[in-house]
Order: C-alpha cells, then structure tokens, then sequence
C-alpha cells in the first residue's frame, strides 16, 4: 500500500484558476444528488495544477478539471470533472479508494527551453513556474549552461505547458491533447502565509458509487497572478462526443488565479455521504471508518448502501 495511513501530506506549489462554466456543460459531470451553485446560467469552475515534489506517490504533477460548485449543507466546494496525475500509484489511489475520476496523464513542457518531456524531477532550466522547484540533474544543468548564450541574445518564448490523456484503460484515453495552458513567470515575491480548509466531495463513479467526502487543509504563501491563457484544441474524430473532450469546462473564461507557494497540504481520509440514512446506520459508519482509513472499506461500505438503496 503505496499511501498508508492518512492523512496524506503532499508538499509543493500550485496554481489555482477560477473560471466561468455553463451550467449545463458543468452538470454533465455532477451527480444529480448534488444542488449546482449556479447564477445566470453559470456556475464557478476551473482547475488546479501542481507539482508535488513530496507525496505518499513521490514526485508527481497534477491538473484538477472543476465542473462547478456544488451544494451539500452546510458547505459547498468545487465538484472535479476529471483529475490528471503522471503517477500509475497516484491514478490507482485516486480510483480505486477516494473515488476520483482520475486519469493518467503525460505532461510536455513547451517553448522557453522546454525539453519537449519535462519528466518528474527534471526540469529545462526554464524561468517559468513550471520549472524550479525540483533540483536539476547532472544532465540538466549542462544543458542550462549551453542555453545561455543563446537566452542573451533573443527574447525565450512563454512555456507553454501541454496535458495529454494517455489513460486508455476501458476507454478513458484521448487522441487530441486535453489542453495548453501559458505558464506564469516564476520571479515573484512570496505572499502572506495562510491556513486554508478545503472540503471536497467524489464517488459517484462504477469503482466508488456511494458519495464520499473528505478534508484538504493547507499552509500555504499565497499570491495574485495574471489569469493563465488555457486553449483547448478541437476535438478530433476518435474524441467526439466523448465525456473526456472537457473543452467546455477548461475554456470557461478565468475570473481568479491564485498562486501557492511553499504549500504543505494534509488530506484526511473520505468519509461516506449516504443520503437517505438512518442515525444509526450513519454511527455505524462513522465507528467503521474510525478503526480503518477509507479504502477498499469505504468503498465496499457506500457500495451496499446503493445496493440497498436500488433494491428498496
């Protein structure tokens, strides 16, 4: 078991976007059970992109693709559409114990030096966020020393960051990359240091059907950034149609982006949402998960319950 006990602590930086999505595109990807925080035809979508350099998985990166807000009293929080990681143990997790729609990706760092791959733990010698937080390699930093005569004399090209869906287990794939999104410049000074509790819903998925529930509590530098240039390209013929084209949900117009810096975030186990059920039997899930974290135990448990509930 890869991640162990929770809570699961992943330490790196992020970037956090807040965009516009229709309604009806955002419901597409909400289960029913959820109120949709909507105004206008519009509801509070976006993404968030990290890299971690230290998590039960290692070094990985991740892009969080938010459908919209969604209503569970007494809170609401972002519903996510799809989660793209470049790590098989951090796909894996995601799917099968915190009912994530996680889906394995490929990342290419483009322009501004870029290597083309920008592999975990590797970096071009870039000044774009993308680059510098993980230490360069041997390799990496004769490679930024050959580039630098080259970088005096012509202005280098904004990195372009490109997330590719290469996750084609049952059809999850995708032929056309997800997106592009222009990376920000790295040299700026570090915001106020905040502590930030996010609650999060998933489930809802054939690995985790039940709902489930679960905390992201964050120590963080946070800062304002100009909003990121995300594009999306045209779906191609193998990708039309499908629920993974999530051009309506990435090219929602950008309203905030938030930059976290030096971040350390905790995540706690999920806990089972059963809408429909008794005190008791809400007790006797609760004493379940406080003996075991929620793996293959909570899914199991949410499991029955939409057994029972189908056969009631």
């Amino acid at each position: 078991m890869v991640y162990g006990n929770p809570p699961w602590v992943f330490k790196g930086k992020a970037l956090y976007q807040l965009q516009l999505v229709k309604s009806d595109e955002a419901r597409k990807y909400i289960p029913d059970k959820f109120k949709l925080v909507e105004a206008f035809g519009y509801t509070l979508g976006g993404f968030y992109l990290a890299r971690y350099e230290d998590s039960p998985a290692g070094a990985f990166d991740e892009l969080v693709a938010m459908a919209g807000l969604v209503w569970n009293p007494p809170t609401s929080c972002a519903w996510a559409a799809r989660v793209y990681v470049n790590n098989r143990e951090a796909r894996d997790h995601g799917v099968h114990h915190v009912g994530l729609p996680s889906r394995l990706a490929a990342v290419k760092l483009l322009g501004e030096g870029g290597d083309g791959d920008a592999p975990v733990g590797a970096s071009s010698g870039s000044r774009s966020w993308w680059c510098g937080l993980r230490e360069l390699g041997a390799a990496a930093q004769q490679n930024q020393a050959a580039r630098r005569d080259q970088h005096r004399v012509s202005r280098p090209q904004p990195a372009v960051l490109e997330l590719r869906n290469v996750d084609r287990s049952r059809g999850r794939g995708l032929s056309s990359p997800v997106c592009w999104i222009t990376m920000p410049n790295a040299n700026r000074p570090l915001g106020p240091r905040i502590t930030l509790s996010l609650p999060s819903f998933s489930g809802g998925t054939p690995e985790v059907p039940g709902l489930l529930r679960y905390a992201c509590d964050l120590q963080t530098n946070v800062g304002l950034v100009a909003p990121l240039a995300v594009e999306i390209p045209s779906a191609g013929r193998e990708d039309e149609g499908s629920r993974e084209y999530l051009g309506a949900v990435l090219g929602g117009r950008p309203l905030l982006t938030l930059e976290f810096a030096q971040m350390e975030m905790r995540v706690e186990a999920p806990e089972a949402l059963l809408e429909g059920a008794t005190a008791q039997e809400q007790l006797q899930l609760q004493a379940a998960q406080s003996q075991q974290w929620a793996g293959a135990r909570t899914a199991s448990l949410t499991a029955a319950w939409a057994a029972k509930l189908a056969t009631a």
